[in-house]
């Protein structure tokens, strides 16, 4: 009797740890819930200016300023830029610098992004470039809470900039 009852709990032992494995093999892939695992090597917003006028004049710089534990930067790296990605590839996004603005305090962060980068809110991306030694912001485009931004934003921002053709701009061109 004793061996009947251990035979059948070893039976549902083993019969529950080919259901556990087989139930984690088969789990989907996370989306990724961290702005790292979608854009690598951040800049520090500190060195950024000195970073940007030594690049020369004939460098043109795409940032997207963003902190790692804001909802907002999350939900545009997730879902904005990752829809971009598959509408332009990934060449084109990797152009974009991913700035990190997590050393500065909240007040700091928006004071200074709009003192040296004329913007109010950030998650943002801004187009510059360097004329005679001094930084000159092309175009931005920003993440507002009231108008989220899309793919399609993003993508007309990329369009805007050169770097894509949307339809809408192809269909201009003709």
């Amino acid at each position: 009797m004793a061996k009947r009852i251990l035979f059948t709990l070893m039976t549902l032992l083993v019969s529950f740890s080919l259901a556990l494995v087989v139930f984690v093999s088969s789990e989907p892939v996370a989306v990724a819930d961290n702005i790292s695992d979608v854009l690598n090597n951040p800049l520090d917003y500190d060195t950024l200016q000195e970073y940007t006028i030594s690049s020369g004049p004939s460098t043109i710089h795409y940032y997207y300023f963003c902190t790692a534990d804001s909802n907002d930067c999350v939900y545009v790296a997730n879902t904005v830029m990752k829809g971009a990605r598959e509408s332009v590839g990934s060449s084109v996004m990797n152009l974009i610098e991913y700035v990190d603005l997590s050393g500065l305090d909240e007040e700091q962060r928006l004071t200074r992004l709009s003192n040296d980068w004329g913007i109010s809110t950030y998650p943002a991306f801004v187009a510059c470039h360097v004329e005679n030694g001094q930084i000159v912001v092309d175009n931005s485009l920003l993440y507002e809470p009231d108008k989220p931004l899309n793919s399609e934003d993003l993508v007309s921002w990329l369009s805007l900039n050169g770097l894509c053709q949307t339809a809408t701009a192809s269909a201009s061109a003709s």
